[in-house]
C-alpha cells in the first residue's frame, strides 16, 4: 500500500525526509533530514550535521512523502511505539 496523507501514520516513518517546524527548544527548529530510527517518545533524524534525537511530543514536523506531498504532523499524534500507533490510528471499517 502507498503511503498517502490518508494512511500516514499507519505506515513506518523511518526512511522519509522531515523538517522540524515548530519546537519548544529553539535550537530544533529548521533542522531536516531523514528519519533513520523511532521509539516511543522519539525520533532519530541523520541529519548533514549527524545523528539528531528528537522529542516527539515538543516538535510539530513536515514529513515528505514519495509522492512529493508534503504533510505536517503533530508530534503528539506520533507519541507510543510504531505498532501501538498502529493500533490506535486504526481506520474503522464500515
Amino acid at each position: 500500500m502507498e503511503i498517502s496523507p490518508m494512511n500516514l501514520l499507519n505506515h513506518e516513518l523511518i526512511g522519509l525526509q522531515t523538517e522540524v517546524i515548530r519546537s519548544s527548544d529553539p535550537g530544533l527548529v529548521s533542522r531536516s533530514g531523514t528519519i533513520v530510527d523511532e521509539s516511543r517518545e522519539t525520533i532519530l533524524l541523520s541529519t548533514t550535521d549527524g545523528a539528531l534525537m528528537l522529542p516527539k511530543a515538543n516538535c510539530t514536523f513536515d514529513v515528505h512523502l514519495p509522492n512529493g506531498d508534503v504533510i505536517r504532523l503533530d508530534g503528539q499524534l506520533l507519541q507510543g511505539t510504531p505498532e501501538d500507533r498502529l493500533k490506535k490510528h486504526r481506520l474503522r471499517r464500515w
